[in-house]
């Protein structure tokens, strides 16, 4: 027996007192000593928050509320659990589906029903010392390390570790993480060199997608599946191309195909829906976000988007009464959330206008206005809401003043400005929403390269003056306050280490890293300003 195992802090999760208490008996039978008990999903989120396991045995099967895939893939959302931990789903059935939901989340060891004491230990006996190793890896990342994490990668896998295909994967995942394609390519080249292994090509793959070679990503995602068509992750890569390539027909065929094996991912079923609403495909797109509220509605990671979205195909076909009592329920799910409130006041405006209700429109949106002169900070999605019931009111000026306020705070994030676009196509102004895409952009490049070039030029006062002032108009972009920072460390060293600039530049990182904590400049810029950085 190992002596790591014999100390490891261990959870069992189960919603049967009886094999609770069996699976507990043989683990401390196994001599662990550290053994807690959970009865059902949410118990076990919360045992995992407040501490660091080194083993979770967890029944697939948890009763009402949310199952082991769904805990598993929170606990990993949270940081709950880390590539250190050993997951071991338990379940007594065999269907497709839940095998599937099972391999989809994997888990380090999936077990059936009855387990002994004989199986449970060889299996965490064959796990403990490889998990083990990772713990460095492990730390790294949870300090968003990735340079020391790669480094900690690769010299387990120069020390020969045993299963190098998971330090493999990490490592890929991490250098994607990084932007570090190069790598990245070469790696999953190295490891499909020996045999055609599906994560590795399924990773030469995004690489393909995040380089913008759209067509070598979609032949490789679809050889993925012409391979191995249970490797889900594969469908929704292609399914992304597809649609980055504006075949969003073909997209949503994938997307379908994929729920038909394992419908219980709600990040799956919200891009289903979001693409079937795109194609004026409103049954499909209902049904799907229908499945994905079911799906998440015992999750503390319900996604309210998905909220929004079905009651704007509910709105589209022509049920506004069936929005609306939607959109009531939204407002009691998420009623803590400022954010929310306003989004949903906004949507109502919104169903109200689009039948006809136009006086308890206006008093929706003025209550959505009234919220955000409350609030400070609010999201795109919240954003966007409120400027969409601007345009369907006919107050024009002011949904575009909220759109290029919204552009200019992100004008780097293409993705928002294709939501942006979509939002003005709807409204049959396409023309004018890309006008002000264009021009909202190319304001925020022009101020940044004045910055920079005046900073090139030596004159950092007034080089950072300019970005200042284009900061107090965009709070939020993350490129001029990191354009700052930059300036301000060049200032620094060309004139001598400033109390009052270091403590003006830590105050722009520490409002960067709550918009972004993998924003690659961020811990570039903190370790400059560390004692002997940047030396």
């Amino acid at each position: 027996m190992s002596i790591s195992l014999t100390k490891a802090r261990t959870l069992v999760v189960d919603d049967f007192q009886g094999m609770r208490t069996i699976l507990r008996d043989i683990v401390r039978a196994m001599g662990v000593t550290q053994v807690d008990t959970a009865a059902n999903g949410r118990e076990a989120l919360s045992l995992l928050r407040g501490s660091r396991y080194d083993v979770v045995i967890c029944d697939f099967n948890l009763g009402p509320g949310l199952n082991g895939q769904q805990v598993l893939d929170e606990a990993r959302l949270h940081d709950y659990i880390g590539v250190s931990t050993i997951w071991v789903m338990v379940t007594a059935e065999k269907t497709a589906e839940m095998v599937m939901g099972a391999a989809e989340v994997k888990p380090d060891e999936y077990l059936l029903k009855p387990i002994n004491q004989s199986i449970l230990e060889s299996r965490l006996e064959r796990l403990i010392t490889k998990k083990q190793a990772l713990r460095g890896i492990e730390e790294a990342i949870r300090a968003r390390d990735y340079a020391t994490a790669i480094s900690r990668c690769d010299q387990l896998l120069n020390a020969e570790a045993a299963k190098p295909q998971e330090i493999l994967r990490i490592k890929s995942d991490l250098q994607l993480k990084v932007g570090d394609h190069d790598g990245a390519r070469a790696l999953f080249e190295s490891v499909l060199a020996a045999r055609s292994v599906p994560w590795a090509r399924t990773g030469l793959g995004k690489v393909h997608f995040h380089k913008g070679d759209f067509e070598a990503a979609r032949n490789t995602f679809q050889q993925v599946l012409d391979e191995n068509r249970m490797f889900i992750e594969a469908s929704d890569w292609l399914a992304k191309t597809l649609d980055a390539m504006g075949e969003r027909v073909q997209a949503q065929q994938v997307l379908a195909s994929a729920v038909k094996l394992s419908p219980n991912s709600a990040s799956r079923q919200k891009v289903l829906g979001e693409t079937a609403y795109k194609n004026g495909a409103l049954e499909v797109a209902q049904a799907a976000f229908e499945k994905t509220i079911k799906i998440s509605e015992h999750s503390s990671n319900k996604n309210p988007s998905a909220y929004m979205a079905l009651a704007k195909v509910l709105s589209d076909s022509d049920t506004p009464d069936e929005a609306l009592k939607l959109l009531a329920r939204t407002k009691e799910v998420f009623k803590d959330s400022a954010d929310m409130a306003i989004q949903t006041a906004a949507a109502q405006s919104a169903v109200y206008q689009k039948a006809g209700r136009l006086d308890e429109s206006r008093a929706a949106m003025a209550q959505a206005e009234e919220l955000l002169g409350q609030t400070g900070k609010i999201s795109p999605e919240t954003a966007m809401e409120v400027a969409q019931g601007m345009l369907a009111l006919g107050r024009k000026d002011q949904a575009f003043g909220m759109m290029r306020d919204l552009v200019k705070n992100h004008h780097e994030d293409h993705r928002l400005s294709e939501q942006v676009q979509g939002l003005f196509e709807k409204a049959q102004m396409g023309a004018e929403g890309r006008s002000l895409i264009a021009q909202s952009r190319e304001e925020v490049v022009n101020i940044n390269n004045q910055g920079v070039m005046l900073a090139k030029q030596g004159n950092f006062a007034e080089g950072a003056r300019l970005l200042r002032t284009a900061l107090q108009n965009l709070p939020h972009s993350q490129v001029v306050m990191m354009n700052l920072c930059g300036l301000l460390i060049g200032q620094m060293r060309a004139e001598g280490r400033s109390d009052a600039l270091t403590t003006e530049v830590m105050g722009l990182l520490e409002r960067v890293r709550e918009l972004n904590p993998d924003n690659e400049k961020y811990r570039q810029y903190l370790a400059i300003l560390q004692p002997g950085g940047g030396r």
